[in-house]
C-alpha cells in the first residue's frame, strides 16, 4: 500500500487542506444542521452544587472531629481493672511477667 493513500474511501478524503480551525468548526456545524443532529444543551457547567457539596462534607468532617473525637486523642483508655462502675470504655492490658531471660 502506498504511503500517500491513507483513506479507504474517496468520501473520507478531505476536499482540500484545512488551514484554519474556525473553518473546520464551521464545516462541522453545517454538517450538524444538514443531517439534523441536535446541538448540545448550550449552558455552561454549574459548579455551585459541587461547591456546596464540598462545603457540607467539610462541615460534617469538622463536626465529627470536634463533637465526636477519637478516644486516643485525650490520652490512652484506662485499664479495665482500674475503672469505676460508670466508665463506658476501657482496655484490657496484658499482665506484665517478671520473667528474666536465662543466661
Amino acid at each position: 500500500m502506498s504511503g500517500s493513500n491513507h483513506f479507504l474511501d474517496e468520501e473520507d478524503r478531505p476536499a482540500g487542506p484545512v488551514r484554519d480551525s474556525a473553518a473546520l468548526l464551521e464545516e462541522g456545524r453545517r454538517f450538524q444542521v444538514e443531517t439534523g443532529i441536535p446541538s448540545l444543551l448550550g449552558h455552561k457547567p454549574r459548579f455551585l452544587p459541587w461547591v456546596l457539596l464540598a462545603v457540607v462534607l467539610m462541615l460534617v468532617s469538622l463536626g465529627i472531629e470536634l463533637f465526636w473525637p477519637l478516644p486516643g486523642s485525650h490520652g490512652p483508655l484506662p485499664a479495665c481493672k482500674q475503672v469505676s462502675t460508670g466508665t463506658v470504655s476501657c482496655q484490657n492490658v496484658p499482665e506484665q511477667n517478671t520473667i528474666t531471660p536465662a543466661r
